[in-house]
């Protein structure tokens, strides 16, 4: 099939109201579209399904998902990348609104004043900005595909949630035959002039706070320090951004059981809601003057039949012997998102707080981010 061929079908039945996902794997070549072969609603029961999920934010015990069977699937091998009909940033709407500004300073300012006086240590707080465009759903996915080759690339179509298209950088949770890893992802700079030992006193301890959280929730399901490595704290790039990262990995004993147990017990990370988890999630619910849906929710294939090849392309033919099929699962938080509808996004960004928080410093970290998904418009 070819790349006209490809985008043709997507588009076709993104128009049909077909429930679909199609995406790229972080750093992979290969397209993959996987689409329903009827509108019809399918929900997690035991985690044990195969197929890609798709979850809100708020807790959600049966999220969506396109099943892998019964579904047809499309594989374009490799993506020549082209930037298509993008915006002059001229055309897009002010990033220093004013009033979207005092709003989420004085969020901030509330989230600030209960850290100082309650047991919570650090909240992530949000907002959502709307943007006329001029530019279809498909072409903001291959634009995307284009800027963020190392990043999960996604566009996901269903009558129940509209369309939703991302480049998400931060793994929930990726399984290798017995091995699952994980990551703690916290501190935001921008790419340009930054000396990686340059992070502030704030964004390394934000960026602690994340790797324990996650350890401590492990070691709850069972897994001692014996069992986990986790790595020395690093600078990783995604996109124009650089994040503190640092990557934690076990084995997992009971397969796609023990896979659902990690997700809930993992979700919401401290990255995407704060800590303690319980007293973070209820301050967001209570302040936040907008529903998150699925931004920082999670996503991504759960034991999928995964055939791993050395390369896909056609020069690389020789290499198709190297290969291998498994049942894999690749779970993505949902960062660096926007819901398509009608000729407007609305796109979703936000930044953990803690008592060190400056809030002026904390909306401009928004509108960097902003910056990510405005530059594939």
């Amino acid at each position: 099939m070819s790349s006209e061929e490809f985008f043709k079908l997507l588009d076709n039945r993104i128009e049909a109201e077909t429930p679909l996902v199609c995406y790229r794997l972080p750093g992979k070549e290969s397209i993959q579209l996987l689409s329903q072969t009827s509108k019809e609603s399918y929900r997690i029961k035991d985690f044990s399904e195969s197929g890609f999920i798709f979850a809100p934010f708020e807790n959600c015990q049966n999220p969506l998902f396109i099943p892998e069977k019964g579904s047809d699937k499309s594989v374009l091998p490799f993506f020549d990348s082209i930037l298509t009909h993008l915006d002059s940033t001229e055309n897009l709407s002010t990033d220093l609104n004013f009033n979207a500004k005092s709003a989420h300073i004085k969020l901030v300012e509330q989230g600030i004043e209960t850290i100082q006086k309650t047991e919570l240590k650090k909240v992530v707080l949000s907002r959502k900005e709307l943007q006329n465009v001029s530019i279809s759903s498909l072409e903001i996915f291959q634009n995307l595909l284009s800027l963020y080759p190392n990043t999960f690339v996604y566009i996901w179509s269903h009558p129940e949630t509209g369309v939703w298209i991302g480049a998400t950088p931060e793994t929930l949770l990726k399984t290798e035959r017995t091995k699952f890893s994980t990551m703690a992802l916290a501190g935001t700079r921008k790419l340009q002039n930054f000396p990686e030992d340059n992070w502030t006193q704030k964004e390394v301890v934000e960026q602690q706070i994340v790797t324990d959280s996650i350890v401590s929730k492990l070691k709850e399901l069972g897994y001692t320090e014996e069992l986990l490595k986790v790595s020395d704290t690093y600078t990783s790039e995604a996109g124009s951004l650089l994040h503190l990262r640092t990557d934690i990995s076990g084995i997992i004993k009971n397969t796609t059981a023990e896979i659902g147990d990690i997700i809930k017990a993992l979700h919401p990370t401290p990255a995407i809601c704060g800590l303690p988890s319980k007293n973070a999630y209820n301050f967001i619910i209570d302040y936040e003057d907008y529903n998150r849906e699925f931004y920082t929710g999670y996503l991504g294939l759960l034991n999928m039949t995964i055939e791993v090849k050395r390369s896909s392309r056609t020069r690389n033919q020789e290499n198709q012997a190297y290969s291998s099929i498994r049942k894999d699962s690749f779970i993505f938080v949902n960062l660096r998102c926007l819901k398509f509808k009608d000729g407007e996004v609305a796109i979703y960004v936000g930044g953990g707080i803690t008592k060190d928080s400056d809030p002026t410093s904390e909306w401009e970290e928004t509108v960097n981010k902003t910056r990510t998904m405005k530059a594939a418009l």
